[in-house]
């Protein structure tokens, strides 16, 4: 009796152990959550400002979602401009409507992230600075 236990016992370990790499294999993954590190961003801009230079990285991800990832590399001189946010705007191209800012979450010194998802496919345009200086990238979203 105690054999036939301990075999059932052991076969619903290697049962759940299989399982579980199974389950990995098959299970559906989140877009936002299935980009690999090595991935080449959709849309690349780097710009000169007067205080530094902003680096600014799209993903398109699928299913209209994107990810947007803002680096600000200050002057040696320059007094306070990594501790500020960037002004982001996101607005479709030749399309006469306001546009929206999604909220960023800071991700490090001078480096920022947005995961988002647009309305609608077409043609979008971001401007990432701040003030009267930014960066514009235009990408498209299937």
């Amino acid at each position: 009796m105690i054999n036939k236990l301990l075999a059932a016992f052991l076969g619903l370990g290697v049962l759940a152990f299989v399982g579980v790499f199974i389950w990995g294999a098959v299970r559906p993954l989140d877009p936002v959550q299935s980009r690999g590190g090595a991935d080449a961003p959709t849309a690349s801009t780097s710009e000169a400002l007067s205080d530094g230079r902003i680096d600014v990285e799209i993903y398109v991800l699928g299913n209209r979602n994107i990810r947007l990832e803002i680096k600000f590399i200050p002057e040696a001189d320059a007094s306070g401009a990594a501790a500020l946010q960037p002004d982001v705007n996101f607005a479709m191209v030749d399309m006469h409507m306001d546009g929206f800012t999604p909220p960023l979450e800071r991700v490090g010194a001078g480096m920022w992230r947005a995961n988002l998802k647009l309305p609608m496919a077409g043609r979008w345009i971001a401007n990432v600075g701040f003030g009267e200086e930014f960066a514009e990238v235009e990408f498209d979203v299937p």
